[in-house]
């Protein structure tokens, strides 16, 4: 098996997983899969994840106000709509 079947492979068992309703624990007993694998693979699929995020557009609309922007430590980075 190549890597990348066997990487879907493990991505359609992540996902039967998910829909199961499982304990990860359970799933992996049920389905002959050892936990270590399973968690190897689960971690590897989060690395993947696009919804991690990404830019978005912003339409100005006209309006002449600053854009601000908070991060979770309490840094605040202000832009000036002028520029």
């Amino acid at each position: 098996m190549s890597k990348e079947e066997k990487r879907a492979q493990m991505l359609s068992m992540i996902a039967d997983w998910q829909q199961s309703g499982m304990s990860k624990k359970r799933y992996c007993e049920e389905n002959g899969i050892h936990e270590a694998t399973f968690y190897y693979w689960f971690s590897r699929s989060k690395e993947n994840d696009t919804d991690r995020g990404r830019f978005i557009t912003l339409d100005k609309s006209g309006r002449n106000s600053d854009v601000e922007v908070i991060y979770p430590n309490g840094v605040r980075i202000k832009v000036d709509t002028d520029l």
